[in-house]
């Protein structure tokens, strides 16, 4: 049963994929990049060999000595007769989708179709305008790039590139390994980016750890919360009672305070004026009612009113005591007035 999908792939298959999704993965950071760090050329990597027209390879023109029983890393320089190449204005793309555009369109380009040559690109600045730069194309045959590689091989070397040198001599201006890799979709550069593979993979495995531990971690946390959940409720209930005494109090301080009937006794006892004595005396807090005998000389009424402490000092006028030997009868209502 197949399901078209990478479930069918034998572990070389997804190797090769594997490796195409990285390419495209660097590929896409490095695009992101600001333009003055992104890398114009690749540099020259392992030892630098050349190649004539017979396929000799040669290092600072000594012939190599081939058949090594461990590859050597190494950066194939070509003739530039090997090559053909052509400036024209393309969009300002870069290299990587410039490469993909000259591939589609190689057969208007170049004599040579996309069946038939590899083809990379090399920007070389602004075209004048119209949002387009100065491209060079250079193109080489398969047949040729394949028997150079296979060649290589065949000394013990390990390619790492396989194009033309800049004018500095200091980085590729071209390079068709890539594109080689890209069609025949085998690893044949191997080494160094097998190792950086390796690296990426074991760091995406590490962040898969942490944050598997980071979830373990916070999954623990979680459990402590629900085992002491509670004990925290029931120190809750307990603070919220303490909370509902701690406000009883203080409304049974702030009643007495205000209505104290002792304070208001002792208050009452010592504003009364001389020559006057209370028969009747009554107290709900909010207002007061005394009534008895006085002297002509004592004011009542005046003696309440300056104390300060009540409001509304007035005289009543109902259910007045008759006058009699004793003095002359009072009866007055206040309201307390609570500092």
């Amino acid at each position: 049963m197949k399901t078209g999908t990478i479930l069918d792939m034998d572990m070389a298959s997804l190797g090769q994929q594997l490796q195409r999704w990285g390419r495209w993965w660097v590929d896409e950071m490095a695009g992101m990049m600001p333009t003055a760090f992104q890398r114009k050329a690749p540099p020259l990597a392992g030892a630098i060999v050349s190649i004539d027209s017979k396929n000799d390879f040669s290092i600072d023109g000594e012939p190599l000595a081939g058949n090594a029983k461990r590859r050597r890393p190494a950066t194939i320089l070509l003739d530039e007769q090997r090559v053909l190449t052509r400036d024209i204005a393309l969009p300002s793309l870069r290299r990587t989708e410039l490469r993909k555009l000259v591939t589609l369109d190689l057969d208007r380009l170049m004599p040579f179709s996309s069946e038939q040559a590899y083809a990379d690109v090399s920007a070389h600045g602004d075209a004048g305008g119209g949002g387009k730069s100065m491209t060079r194309i250079a193109v080489i045959q398969k047949a040729d790039l394949r028997a150079i590689h296979d060649a290589a091989l065949a000394e013990g070397l390990a390619p790492r590139a396989i194009g033309i040198a800049s004018t500095g001599g200091k980085s590729l201006e071209f390079d068709f390994l890539p594109a080689l890799i890209e069609e025949s979709g085998s690893g044949v550069r191997s080494g160094a980016r097998n190792w950086w593979v390796l690296v990426a993979l074991l760091f995406v495995v590490n962040v898969g750890v942490m944050v598997w531990k980071d979830m373990h971690r916070v999954s623990g946390l979680q459990s402590l919360v629900d085992t002491q959940q509670p004990l925290v409720n029931a120190s809750r209930k307990v603070a919220a009672r303490l909370n509902d005494e701690d406000r009883l109090r203080r409304e049974l301080f702030d009643a007495r305070r205000k209505g104290n009937p002792l304070a208001a006794l002792a208050f009452v006892t010592r504003t009364m004026p001389p020559g006057a004595w209370v028969q009747r005396y009554s107290w709900n807090s909010q207002a007061l009612r005394i009534s008895g005998y006085k002297s002509a000389e004592a004011d009542v009424l005046g003696a309440l009113r300056k104390s300060g402490a009540f409001a509304s000092v007035r005289s009543s006028t109902s259910d007045v005591a008759t006058e009699a030997a004793a003095g002359q009868p009072f009866d007055v209502t206040a309201e307390w007035r609570p500092k």
